[in-house]
């Protein structure tokens, strides 16, 4: 089982190198995999599936310990290795809409675990836009980055994200505590 998902996903990287992701077919993917159809369906509903699992492991570069601030640096180190098929992603509009939103959604989960108040459910609202919108900024920054052709060093962008993520968080802190005073 492993062994097929690994031929998928090495399919899916090398055709993505070669041709785009938007032009890749499934029949693409089985062939130079050399499976069967049915192999791919019984792992993948289809390629924006199959793409976010050959990145799964992008998820556990955020996964962090509640008390542990998120860690940027693995993750541009990660990219900057694999610019070329970076640049490819994001250079086709699906693929970069499937992981926009993926990256997404790992980063507001992960500030959400990490820095989220514990306090009314009014301001736990707030909390979850403000994670929302800190994550789209953040990914923003990321792809961005990626398609200037990665100008700066992994390192800055990790302080760059962590700084953005910081001034966001430290708004949210403020107003809570203001809102904290005037009660």
């Amino acid at each position: 089982m492993q062994k097929s998902r690994k031929l998928l996903s090495d399919a899916l990287v090398s055709l993505i190198l070669e041709k785009g992701y938007d032009e890749v077919s499934i029949q693409d993917i089985i062939d130079r995999a050399n499976v069967g159809r049915s192999t791919f369906y019984s792992h993948y509903e289809n390629k924006e599936q199959l793409l976010l699992f050959g990145h799964e492991h992008l998820r556990a570069l955020f996964l962090r310990d509640a008390g542990r601030p998120l860690d940027f640096l693995p993750f541009y180190r990660h990219l900057a290795e694999m610019h070329e098929l970076v640049r490819k992603l994001l250079s086709a509009e699906k693929s970069e809409r499937v992981l926009t939103r993926s990256l997404e959604d790992i980063l507001q989960g992960s500030i959400c675990r990490l820095y989220a108040p514990r306090t009314a459910p009014e301001e736990g609202a707030l909390f979850m836009l403000r994670s929302e919108a800190a994550a789209a900024a953040l990914v923003r920054l990321m792809t961005s980055w990626a398609h200037k052709g990665m100008p700066c060093s992994p390192e800055r962008m990790a302080e760059e994200s962590t700084a953005l993520l910081q001034r966001v968080l430290a708004d949210e802190r403020a107003a809570a505590s203001g809102r904290t005073r005037k009660e």
